[in-house]
Parts: structure tokens; sequence; C-alpha cells
């Protein structure tokens, strides 16, 4: 395997020797006994203006890149990765630290994934139902197939966002991914958390806390009473990022205002010996900020910077389960919006205004196929699991200014695989066909198609001239619709949604 990764971003850590610490774990058994050889190479690259995307996220006015305080450093020792196995152990009540009067930017940086129970969480069913297929010898986990990231201070929300489903080299069928892996499975991006409104807060207090949550949103529900809360592991690291100026002599402001919104429905139904379960979340967060800062300058010039920032997360997925387990669907389409507005002082009206979209799809139907008894060496038969699959994963991200697009990136991969799990060895075959485009405001375009076909590489085109994915003619299908007349009938989805759950139907 290869992997490269830019960490221009954390420039400030390599100003200075220090240790790098990297961790890849190996699950050794009887029949997993290999080792893995390492080599890490650093590649340096001669920037004269450096990396604007670094140095001021949003188009920040910083020449400079952040400094980094981390907030969840191991208590064990620097032998062991600064990381949180979340919700075992929680991120909460983390004290954050007196930042100067000359921080004009402030931003939580999030790493985290779910593992074990919970990295197919976009497949998970409600406790409700999570053991209704076992009688099939069909298992399923529980806490519901919505997750969202949200971080308070001082119990205050101030940002969600959706994580990304990420799809890792072993992800449903280990045959997808090889040779090519799923985009970002070997690059986790962190999740970027504008904390700049909140600066009069810890300048005022010192005391002031931060609480990174991961919900199932169906506990935000006001109507629920049991809480379910996730399973585990959500393998999480936090680190703040301060950008300083040194021109900056004083600083004061307030927080004007924080409105927070949020909208959670569900709908799920097996009706009684059918084999079948149909299940439906829809989850909407939305929060808004407005401060209004004012620096002093050490020429004794001021500025005013009144702010709005807005974050929303917003998720729809379908799981529809036939055949007492044997046949599982799922479908999440993930939506989250970043904007942050400079505001005119006297009209309140935008200078500027920057936006981050993020749009994920996940589509994947999968058949379990009849059960074969095999023998093993030592006379003791044993059944073999045998299933298909067919996955899609979209993953669109634009930032923008005002109108116009900065840079955009848009990844697609669909494959099929039939993959079969024995004793007597682990095999299938896999088919994946990669997409990805990365277009920037200066009409620059990267453009890279990969078919990949049973471990080998058919073709890899790599193009300047292509600037976006072509789109799919998504259309619902009226048989199929109403066939599911509960789902249609949902005054909570919108017709883009209904029409993408009948497309994927």
């Amino acid at each position: 395997s290869y992997s490269q990764k830019d960490v221009t971003l954390y420039s400030s850590l390599f100003k200075e020797e220090g240790n790098l610490l990297v961790q890849l774990d190996n699950l050794v058994t009887s029949k997993l006994t290999g080792a893995f050889n390492v080599t890490i190479k650093a590649l340096f690259f001669n920037d004269p203006e450096g990396s604007k995307e670094a140095k001021g996220h949003f188009g920040g006015s910083n020449n400079s890149y952040p400094t980094f305080v981390p907030l969840t450093p191991s208590t064990v020792g620097d032998h062991v990765p600064p990381i949180v196995y979340y919700p075992d152990s929680p991120l909460s009540n983390i004290k954050l630290p007196a930042v100067n009067y000359n921080t004009t930017k402030l931003a939580l940086l999030v790493s985290t994934s779910g593992n074990a129970a919970e990295e197919f969480w976009f497949s998970n069913v409600v406790d409700q139902y999570k053991d209704y297929f076992l009688a099939h010898n069909r298992h399923f986990y529980g806490h519901g197939s919505c997750r969202v990231i949200n971080v308070y201070v001082n119990g205050i929300r101030v940002h969600s966002t959706n994580p990304k489903p990420y799809v890792f080299s072993g992800g449903v069928s280990p045959t997808l991914w090889n040779p090519i892996v799923s985009t970002g499975s070997f690059d986790l991006v962190p999740y970027f958390v504008d904390l700049t409104p909140i600066l009069p807060l810890l300048w005022e207090s010192p005391s002031s806390v931060l609480d990174i949550e991961i919900t199932n949103c169906i506990d935000d529900d006001e109507k629920t009473v049991v809480k379910s809360g996730i399973g585990s592991n959500w393998i999480t690291s936090a680190s703040l990022a301060v950008w300083e100026d040194e021109t900056v002599d004083d600083s004061f402001g307030t927080l004007e205002s924080i409105d927070n919104t949020t909208a959670i429905k569900s709908f799920a139904i097996a009706p009684p010996f059918s084999g079948i379960l149909t299940q439906i979340l829809k989850a909407s967060y939305q929060n808004a900020l407005l401060s209004n800062i004012t620096y002093v300058y050490k020429d004794g010039t001021q500025a005013t910077n009144i702010t709005s920032y807005e974050s929303s997360a917003n998720q729809t997925s379908l799981i529809l389960i036939t055949k007492f387990g044997d046949s599982q669907s799922d479908l999440s389409v993930l939506k989250s919006n970043l904007s942050v507005s400079q505001l005119d002082p006297l009209t309140f009206e935008p200078i500027k205004d920057f936006t981050m979209l993020t749009n994920n799809t996940l589509k994947n139907k999968l058949k379990f196929l009849p059960p074969v008894t095999s023998t093993e060496e030592d006379g003791v038969a044993d059944t073999d699991i045998s299933f298909t699959t067919n996955l899609t994963v979209k993953f669109n991200i634009g930032l923008y200014s005002g109108l116009d697009p900065m840079f955009e990136i848009k990844s697609k991969e669909n494959g099929t695989a039939n993959f079969t799990i024995s004793s007597a060895g682990n095999h299938g075959t896999g088919t994946m066909l990669h997409n990805y485009t990365l277009s920037k405001a200066d009409g620059s375009l990267y453009s890279r198609v990969a078919l990949a076909d049973n471990g080998t590489i058919v073709y890899d085109n790599i193009t300047e001239t292509v600037s976006s994915l072509q789109n799919e003619e998504e259309t619902a299908s009226t048989t199929i619709l109403s066939y599911f007349s509960k789902i249609a009938e949902l005054d909570w989805l919108t017709q883009e949604e209904i029409n993408e759950i009948g497309y994927f139907l």
C-alpha cells in the first residue's frame, strides 16, 4: 500500500526538532501472521507564497501558519498515540486554553472515524429491530443509521457536521479495494470547526470548556424517552489551531447571538412474518453565530469585524431489509454546510462571504447466497458465507466565494463484488470504477478515471481537460413508490429525497 498526506497546515510543528509517532496496528492470530515493512519519506516543496488555504482558511487575512494546542493528549506517554475511543472515553469538559488578544482566528480540528460496531454506522438499524432477524442468523448493529458531530462551548452548541462515511480497505468486500482503495480511506481529513466567533468568551472566561459529541440523532428527538447512544469505537483526536497577528496590540468584542435548531424524523416498520424491515431517518441541525470583534493595532488604528457563522448538518437514510435479512439495501445522503460572512458595520450587508459545501452519498445492495457446507482438513464441517454486493460511494466538496467556486472536488466509486468467507480461506472477485475530479478557480482541472478488475488495473487515465463528473438521471420509480406508499406519504421528506429513494429502490 502507498499513501501520501499533505501536512502543510502543520508547518509550525516542523520549525524545530521533534518526534514523529506512526502507529500501524496489526492483528496477529493463527491465520493472520503477517508483518509490516514500512518506509516513510518527507517531501518538501519550495512555495514562496505559501498555501493560501492553510494560512487563511475561508479567506482569513493571516499571513502565517497556525500554532497548535493538543486537546486529547496521551495519558500514558509519548509512545502511545493521543487518541480517544469515544464514547467509552467521553470528549466532555475539555478545558480550553487561554488565548492571546492578538489571536485573529481559532479553529478546532477533529479527526474521528467509526470502527468496530460503528464502522458501518450508516447501515445500523434502530435498537427496536436490531435482533429482529437473529432467528435467521442475521445480526445487525443498533443505534440507528444517523451520526452527527456536535461541538459545544460552555454548554452552547456552536457547530454541527456530518461524519464522512469512510469505507476502509476491508469494507463491505475486500475485493472491491484491490489495488485501489476508497477515496479518503488512507487520509482521514480533520473536520474544521471555526471557533473564531467565541474568542470574546475565551478572553472573558479563562475557564471555558469544550464538549465534542457524536450523536445518533434519534436521541435528539424531543419525543425520545429512552436514549440509545452509539456503539464503540469512534477513534478520535482533537486539537486547536491558533492564528496570531503580531501587528495587533489589543482586542475586544462580544458574541452577539447564537441560534440553534434541531429536527429529527424517523420511520421504521417490520410487518409480522413478512421478513421485511423498512427504516427511514432524517435529521437536520442548524447553527448560527454572530460576533463583533474589534482589533487595536500597534500603529493606533482599529478594525471592527462583524461576522456571521453558520453551520448545518442534514442527513436522510433508508434501510430496506428483505428475505429475513438475506437482502440488505442501504442509502445515505449527507449534506453539510459551513458559511462565513463578513458584514459591513454600518449596513450589516455582506462584504465578502465564503461557503464550504460537502455532500456524501452511499448506496449499497448486498445479498447473501445460499450457504455451502465445506469440510476442513481435520474433518470438521464448516459453512461458507457468500454474498454479492453493489456499492456506490460519492463525495463532493466545494469552497465558494459568493457564487464563485474557489475549488470543487467530485469523487465517485461504483463497483460490484462476490465474496466468500470460509475457514479454508476467504476469496472472491471484485470490480470498481473510480472517478475523481478537482477544479480550481484559476481554471485548472485534474481528472482521473481508473478501473480495477480482480486486482488488476484495466486502465488509469489522467487528464486535465474534464471539469466534472457526469450527472446521473436519478428519477423516481412510480411503480416501486406506489408499493412503498407509506414512504411516499411521509410529509417530512422532500421531493428530492423521495426521488433519490425511488431511484435507489
